[in-house]
């Protein structure tokens, strides 16, 4: 009795281990191997572009291949698992009898190295290979069993493709703007938002700053170092600024963008400040154009739009502001002051010896809206911003106008009206999109991209802090 009780345990127990085994192997089957149906695609269809990746891509649009870049792409929807399918599917590209232009690859660095990727690119001599290191949150990076072990993957990876002909690689794994902050995911993971997507597809090619190269490579890996080194040290927050309210006066570094990715929205995410973006593109502080700095503040005081058009950041934000107004008792008002670029390209003069508040100078103007606003409110707090360094005109060396000046003389003016007024300033020029590394920071030649309006966005609130908290 005994031993057939034995013998009946010991059978249960070899069954148990079979059907265990079965199931490891119908798991490591299903989701290792290469599925069939992705290659026969890979292999029948018809294109010149295609999109291979190792983390969710489904939100980059097809649309936008076509239109930007004339590519006829087929973007593979399966997240694929490591180096071997990779390769097997980059075999089916090569079995087809496609001509191709580009291949895109998203590539998890921990699993593929740059060792792997050249012995791909022999099968594809003539083929770009368009290389985007696996993003992903920094909330995720801080969960990683070993981050030093991580970043070498990455910086391996990089030190190992960059240089080679038809081979780029992009640097938005490094860039803070992308991996800090969560709203440009969806819900959870490392799925962008659509519109997120769509820039950095953008972004995604040699024209733009964010193609890595030996002389970029230690400006965005020593970033990338520190602000994961610091992370895990101190965590990543900002302060609570959320009984402030924030109004941004200025140009089109403020009002040429909206929408969350703009430094009023970005300050108002990430410190809880409430935010008003009134800038207007192309407004200088000098001048008597309806936007000229003190016909803002006029508006503004005056609670009167007549004289600016509805479809510019700052109708809306006046409006809102207004709306705002009857809440605001007990609440702390910073007025955020950004003129320059437009004085300098205009060629306005920066002082007047026998006026002080001229206001066709630029000093002259700001002068006027400091003491404007300081009489009628009283109670209100200025920030100070120096225009940002830029790439043309020599990088601001030229002079515009017979009565022009350098752009740096512009910055220097600001941080001498914050000494004579006391109030704080942030040196744009200087500290945060300083000249030698302006091109990195900005979307064209003048205005900030994202990681420049991250950068400002990031200074206006440790100013405020620092301040008035």
């Amino acid at each position: 009795m005994k031993h057939s009780r034995k013998t009946k345990w010991i059978l249960i127990a070899i069954a148990s281990l079979l059907l265990l085994s079965g199931t490891a192997l119908f798991l490591c089957l299903f989701f290792r191997a290469p599925k069939s149906k992705t290659r026969e695609l890979l292999r029948t269809s018809e294109y010149n572009c295609v999109f291979l990746s190792m983390f969710p891509i489904d939100t980059y649009d097809e649309e936008d291949f076509s239109h930007y870049r004339a590519l006829d792409i087929l973007k593979l929807k399966e997240v694929i698992p490591n180096a071997k399918v990779l390769k097997t599917y980059l075999a089916e590209v090569r079995q087809s009898e496609n001509e191709l232009t580009s291949i895109y690859l998203g590539i998890d660095p921990r699993k593929v190295t740059a060792s792997d990727v050249l012995e791909w690119k022999k099968a594809f001599p003539e083929v770009s290979f368009e290389v985007f290191p696996m993003y992903r949150r920094l909330s995720d990076w801080m969960k990683l069993p070993s981050l030093e072990k991580a970043y070498n993957a990455y910086l391996s990876l990089a030190e190992g493709l960059i240089g080679r002909e038809n081979v780029h690689v992009y640097s938005f794994f490094a860039q803070e703007w992308l991996i800090a902050d969560d709203a440009n995911y969806e819900k959870k993971g490392t799925l962008l938002t659509k519109d997120i997507a769509t820039r950095l597809f953008i972004y995604g090619d040699v024209d733009h700053n964010c193609d890595l190269k030996p002389e970029n490579m230690a400006l965005y890996f020593d970033e990338f170092n520190r602000l994961l080194v610091s992370s895990k040290a101190d965590g990543y927050q900002f302060p609570d600024l959320s009984s402030f309210d924030v109004i941004f006066l200025g140009d089109s570094v403020f009002g040429r963008f909206t929408g969350h990715n703009s430094i009023p929205e970005l300050v108002a995410s990430l410190s809880h400040a409430r935010t008003y973006n009134c800038g207007f593109g192309g407004a200088s502080a000098a001048g008597n154009l309806e936007n000229s700095g003190t016909n803002l503040l006029k508006a503004y005081l005056d609670h009167d739009l007549s004289g600016i058009p509805s479809d510019v950041a700052v109708y809306d934000g006046l409006k809102k502001r207004w709306e705002d107004e009857a809440s605001s008792s007990g609440r702390a008002t910073v007025f955020v002051l950004h003129f320059g670029l437009n004085d300098y390209l205009k060629g306005h003069a920066i002082e007047n010896p026998m006026d002080p508040l001229d206001t066709d100078t630029y000093c002259g103007s700001l002068r006027s809206m400091i003491e404007t606003l300081k009489a009628a409110r009283p109670d209100v707090k200025i920030v100070l911003v120096a225009p940002n360094g830029i790439t043309s005109y020599h990088a601001g060396a030229d002079v515009k106008g017979e009565n022009g000046s350098p752009l740096g003389a512009y910055a220097d003016a600001v941080v001498s009206l914050g000494e004579e007024y006391g109030l704080p300033v942030i040196n744009d020029f200087m500290d945060v999109i300083p000249t030698n590394v302006a091109k990195y920071y900005l979307e064209d030649d003048i205005h900030p991209g994202e990681s420049g309006r991250y950068r400002i966005s990031k200074a206006v609130i440790e100013c405020i802090k620092a301040s008035f908290q």
